[in-house]
Protein backbone atom coordinates (compact mmCIF):
# COMPACT_ATOMS: atom_id res chain seq x y z
CA UNK A 1 0.00 0.00 0.00
CA UNK A 2 1.26 3.45 -0.87
CA UNK A 3 2.14 5.89 1.85
CA UNK A 4 1.13 9.55 1.51
CA UNK A 5 2.72 12.72 2.84
CA UNK A 6 0.44 15.78 2.96
CA UNK A 7 2.01 19.20 2.62
CA UNK A 8 0.80 21.74 5.19
CA UNK A 9 -1.42 23.43 2.59
CA UNK A 10 -3.61 20.35 2.12
CA UNK A 11 -7.02 20.86 3.68
CA UNK A 12 -7.84 18.86 6.80
CA UNK A 13 -10.94 17.54 5.02
CA UNK A 14 -8.71 16.11 2.27
CA UNK A 15 -6.42 14.40 4.78
CA UNK A 16 -9.51 13.01 6.52
CA UNK A 17 -10.82 11.71 3.16
CA UNK A 18 -7.54 9.92 2.46
CA UNK A 19 -7.51 8.37 5.92
CA UNK A 20 -11.18 7.38 5.60
CA UNK A 21 -10.21 5.54 2.41
CA UNK A 22 -7.84 3.50 4.57
CA UNK A 23 -4.67 5.19 3.37
CA UNK A 24 -1.66 5.91 5.55
CA UNK A 25 -1.15 9.69 5.58
CA UNK A 26 1.32 11.78 7.52
CA UNK A 27 1.00 15.56 7.57
CA UNK A 28 3.85 18.06 7.50
CA UNK A 29 2.44 19.61 10.68
CA UNK A 30 2.58 16.27 12.49
CA UNK A 31 6.27 15.98 11.69
CA UNK A 32 7.19 19.50 12.82
CA UNK A 33 7.51 20.81 9.27
CA UNK A 34 5.07 23.72 9.43
CA UNK A 35 6.54 26.52 7.34
CA UNK A 36 9.17 24.28 5.74
CA UNK A 37 10.35 25.24 2.26
CA UNK A 38 9.62 23.14 -0.84
CA UNK A 39 13.00 21.35 -0.95
CA UNK A 40 12.56 20.25 2.67
CA UNK A 41 9.03 18.99 2.01
CA UNK A 42 10.19 17.15 -1.09
CA UNK A 43 13.13 15.53 0.75
CA UNK A 44 10.83 14.39 3.57
CA UNK A 45 8.43 12.78 1.09
CA UNK A 46 11.35 10.89 -0.46
CA UNK A 47 12.69 9.91 2.97
CA UNK A 48 9.25 8.50 3.82
CA UNK A 49 9.01 6.86 0.36
CA UNK A 50 5.66 8.58 0.13
CA UNK A 51 3.47 10.14 -2.52
CA UNK A 52 3.44 13.88 -1.89
CA UNK A 53 -0.03 15.45 -1.76
CA UNK A 54 0.05 19.23 -2.11
CA UNK A 55 -1.76 22.35 -3.29
CA UNK A 56 1.58 24.01 -4.10
CA UNK A 57 1.69 24.42 -7.88
CA UNK A 58 5.48 24.65 -7.82
CA UNK A 59 5.59 20.87 -7.40
CA UNK A 60 3.91 20.54 -10.80
CA UNK A 61 7.07 21.61 -12.65
CA UNK A 62 8.45 18.35 -14.08
CA UNK A 63 11.73 20.06 -14.92
CA UNK A 64 12.35 20.60 -11.20
CA UNK A 65 10.57 17.45 -9.97
CA UNK A 66 10.93 14.85 -12.76
CA UNK A 67 8.77 11.75 -12.26
CA UNK A 68 11.85 9.54 -12.01
CA UNK A 69 13.02 11.51 -8.93
CA UNK A 70 10.12 10.75 -6.56
CA UNK A 71 7.43 8.30 -5.47
CA UNK A 72 4.66 10.43 -6.91
CA UNK A 73 3.12 13.86 -6.54
CA UNK A 74 -0.60 14.54 -6.42
CA UNK A 75 -1.11 18.21 -7.13
CA UNK A 76 -4.52 19.37 -5.98
CA UNK A 77 -5.96 22.43 -7.67
CA UNK A 78 -8.58 23.55 -5.23
CA UNK A 79 -9.71 26.57 -3.33
CA UNK A 80 -11.62 26.74 -0.07
CA UNK A 81 -14.86 26.74 -2.08
CA UNK A 82 -17.01 23.78 -0.92
CA UNK A 83 -18.16 22.93 -4.45
CA UNK A 84 -14.58 22.81 -5.74
CA UNK A 85 -13.42 20.77 -2.75
CA UNK A 86 -16.20 18.25 -3.39
CA UNK A 87 -15.29 18.02 -7.08
CA UNK A 88 -11.60 17.51 -6.35
CA UNK A 89 -12.41 14.91 -3.68
CA UNK A 90 -14.60 13.05 -6.19
CA UNK A 91 -11.71 12.91 -8.69
CA UNK A 92 -9.26 11.96 -5.93
CA UNK A 93 -11.45 9.03 -4.84
CA UNK A 94 -11.57 7.80 -8.43
CA UNK A 95 -7.81 8.10 -8.77
CA UNK A 96 -7.10 6.19 -5.58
Amino acid sequence: MAHFFADENVFTTTVRLLRDLGLQVQRAQELGLTGADDPTIFRKAQELQAVLVTNDHGFGDVRVYPPSAHHGIILLKMEPDPTKVEAVHWVLKGLL
